[in-house]
C-alpha cells in the first residue's frame, strides 16, 4: 500500500512539473506571435502597424479577442492615423469592465509593449481568475501620431531602445493627457465615446515618470478628481495600497506617484503627490463612477525592465479587482444613489477645490544618482532611507450647494453641445427648465486671463457667486424668453451631474469656461468698445444662491481618502 501511494506521489509530481514547463514555455512557443521587441531583442519599441500585426496574429488563437470600435467614436486622428484598440471578453458571466490605456505619451512606451505580453498571457490561460472575471478594452498606441514618431533624440534621460521612442504630444501639441474635459482632440473624443459604449469600472492609464530619484520600481496614484464620490476614492486608495503590499512581497517596491518636498534651504521634508484635475485620464474616472489608476513605471530602469514592471503590476491590479469584483459594482451604484439621494432632499453639494493633505508617514528611499551627459542614472553615490510625511491624499474644500441646472446661450449651443453629450450628459431644450426655478446671474469677483498659453488656450480662471439680481453693467442683448427656450438646458438632477457642474460653472478650474470656450464674454479686450454680450450660462434654481469661498471656510472639510 505505501509502495502504491509513492509511486502515485511520483507520478502526480511529474504530471505537475510537465505542466509547469509547459506553461511557462507557452510564451516562447514558435507558435504564438512575439511582439516586436522580443523579435528584434528589445532593439526597438512597437509601432501603430507592430501592435496590429501582434494583435491580428493573437486573434487567431482565440476569436473573444476582437477590435473594438466604440459607438460614435473618431477612428483615426486628425492626420488619418488609426486609434486601433482590442476587446477581450471574459470567459465568465457579468464581468467587470476595464479599460487599459498605453501610449498617451509617445515617448513613455513601457506600458504600450506590456499590455501585448498580458493579453497574450490571458489567452494563453496564465491568469484563469482575471481571464473569467474582467474584460478589457485596451488602446495600446493611444497617441497614434507620436507612436510611430520615433527618434532616438526623444526622452533621452531614460534608457531607451536604440530605435528611439516617440515625443510627448501629438502632432499638435496638445498633450493627451490634459485634455479630457475640453476634448480639443479626435483621441479624447474617441475615449469619451468608450466611456458611453463600454461603461468601464475601472481605468488604467501607463505611464512613465520624468526624473524623480526614489527607490520604487512603479509610482501609482488614485483618481482624485475634485467632486468625486469620496466613499468610491476610499475603495480605489485601498485598492493601491493592497496592491502594494502585495507587490512589496514579490520584491518590488512601489509607492503613491509624487515628488519630494523641499524646504526653502532645499532638505527634504515629506512626499507630495501632483495633481487632482479631472483634465488627466487617470483623475477623469472618478466623475463616471469608476475607479482610475495612473501607473508610472520608473523612469531610469531599463527599457526590458520597465516592461516586465508594467506586466508584473497591471496583473496584480486585474487580479485585485478580479477578487473585488461584487464590492466594486456594489460601491458604483452606491456612488449614484448617494448622489441621487442629495437631490431627494434639494441639497446637493459639491467642492470647489481640493487640497493635499497627510495621508501617513512612508520610509523611502532617496537615491543620490550619478548621471551621464544624456540625464541617464549610470550609478548611485548612495540610497538613504528617510522616514517622511507623505502628503498623498485630497480633501474637499469650498464645499457648496449647486444649482438645479445650467442654461447655455443659444449662441453657444452647437458649440458646447457635442462636448457635454460627448462626456454622456443629458442635454435638454431650455424649454425642459423647470419654470418654478429662479434664473441666477454669475456676479463676478475676480478675473484671471493667463499670460502665456497652457494647450494653446489663455485659460480664464473666474471667482464669485451666483445671484438672482442681474449684474450692475447693462447687456447689450437681453435674455427673453424665446432666448430662454431656445437655450440649452443640463440639469444637474441627473447621474452624470457631477462632471456637468465642473463642466459649466464658471467658477470651476478645469471646466468649459476655464478652457476658453467662451471666450467671446469673458475674456473681452481693452479694444471692445460697446455693450457687452449678456451673460453665456445662467444657473437655475434657488440652490444657486450658495455660499461664497468665505463663507464655506467654516464649514467643516470633508476628507476624501
Amino acid at each position: 500500500m505505501k509502495s502504491i501511494k509513492k509511486s502515485t506521489i511520483v507520478l502526480i509530481t511529474l504530471v505537475s512539473i510537465v505542466g509547469l514547463a509547459q506553461a511557462s514555455d507557452k510564451s516562447h512557443d514558435s507558435t504564438w506571435p512575439q511582439a516586436r521587441f522580443e523579435i528584434n531583442n528589445y532593439q526597438t519599441t512597437s509601432s501603430v502597424a507592430d501592435v496590429a500585426q501582434f494583435m491580428s496574429a493573437l486573434q487567431k488563437k482565440d476569436k473573444a479577442l476582437k477590435p473594438y470600435q466604440p459607438k460614435n467614436a473618431p477612428r483615426t486622428t486628425e492626420t488619418g492615423q488609426p486609434l486601433n484598440a482590442w476587446r477581450l471578453a471574459a470567459t465568465g458571466k457579468d464581468p467587470l469592465r476595464v479599460y487599459i490605456n498605453a501610449g498617451i505619451h509617445a515617448g513613455e512606451v513601457e506600458g504600450k509593449d506590456a499590455m501585448q505580453i498580458i493579453l497574450r498571457e490571458l489567452i494563453q490561460g496564465k491568469y484563469p481568475e482575471i481571464r473569467q472575471s474582467i474584460e478589457i478594452v485596451t488602446l495600446p498606441t493611444y497617441n497614434a501620431d507620436g507612436a510611430d514618431a520615433q527618434d532616438p533624440l526623444n526622452r533621452r534621460h531614460q534608457p531607451n531602445p536604440a530605435g528611439g521612442v516617440g515625443p510627448r504630444e501629438n502632432v499638435f501639441g496638445i498633450d493627451l493627457n490634459r485634455d479630457m474635459m475640453k476634448a480639443a482632440a479626435a483621441n479624447t473624443r474617441w475615449m469619451l465615446a468608450m466611456y458611453q459604449d463600454f461603461q468601464p469600472a475601472a481605468v488604467f492609464d501607463l505611464h512613465t515618470t520624468n526624473g524623480s530619484y526614489h527607490g520604487f520600481h512603479i509610482t501609482y496614484e488614485p483618481a482624485w478628481a475634485t467632486g468625486g464620490d469620496a466613499p468610491l476614492q476610499g475603495l480605489n486608495r485601498r485598492m493601491l495600497t493592497d496592491v502594494r503590499a502585495m507587490m512589496l512581497k514579490q520584491g518590488m517596491p512601489t509607492y503613491d506617484y509624487g515628488n519630494f518636498r523641499f524646504d526653502k534651504d532645499k532638505k527634504i521634508v515629506g512626499w507630495e503627490s501632483a495633481f487632482s484635475s479631472p483634465n488627466l485620464v487617470s483623475n477623469y474616472p472618478t466623475l463616471q463612477y469608476a475607479l482610475g489608476v495612473l501607473v508610472e513605471s520608473y523612469v531610469y530602469r531599463s527599457f526590458k525592465e520597465r516592461i516586465e514592471d508594467n506586466r508584473l503590476y497591471v496583473v496584480e491590479l486585474l487580479r485585485w479587482l478580479a477578487a473585488n469584483k461584487e464590492q466594486v459594482k456594489r460601491e458604483q451604484m452606491a456612488a449614484k444613489t448617494r448622489w441621487a439621494d442629495q437631490w431627494k432632499i434639494n441639497d446637493a453639494r459639491l467642492p470647489l477645490r481640493t487640497e493635499m493633505t497627510l495621508a501617513e508617514t512612508y520610509t523611502f528611499e532617496v537615491v543620490d544618482p550619478i548621471k551621464d551627459a544624456n540625464g541617464q542614472i549610470i550609478g548611485e553615490k548612495s540610497r538613504t532611507k528617510m522616514d517622511l510625511p507623505a502628503y498623498v491624499a485630497f480633501k474637499a474644500v469650498d464645499e457648496i450647494r449647486v444649482p438645479q441646472g445650467y442654461l447655455v446661450d443659444p449662441a453657444y449651443a452647437e458649440k458646447l453641445r457635442p462636448i457635454l453629450e460627448a462626456h454622456g450628459l443629458n442635454v435638454l431644450p431650455g424649454s425642459a427648465r423647470p419654470r418654478g426655478e429662479a434664473l441666477m446671474y454669475f456676479h463676478e469677483t475676480e478675473r484671471n486671463i493667463a499670460k502665456d498659453t497652457f494647450q494653446g488656450v489663455f485659460t480664464a480662471q473666474i471667482k464669485g457667486q451666483w445671484k438672482e439680481q442681474m449684474p450692475e453693467k447693462r447687456a447689450g442683448y437681453a435674455w427673453s424668453n424665446e432666448t430662454l427656450d431656445k437655450a440649452i438646458y443640463v440639469p444637474l438632477n441627473q447621474p452624470l451631474g457631477r462632471l456637468g457642474f465642473y463642466l459649466l460653472d464658471p467658477r470651476s478650474a478645469d471646466g468649459l469656461v476655464y478652457w476658453g470656450y467662451l471666450h467671446a464674454y469673458y475674456a473681452r479686450g481693452k479694444g471692445m468698445w460697446g455693450e457687452p454680450p449678456r451673460q453665456p450660462i445662467l444657473a437655475v434654481g434657488s440652490a444657486a444662491a450658495n455660499y461664497t469661498s468665505e463663507s464655506a471656510a467654516g464649514k467643516p472639510e470633508r476628507v476624501q481618502e
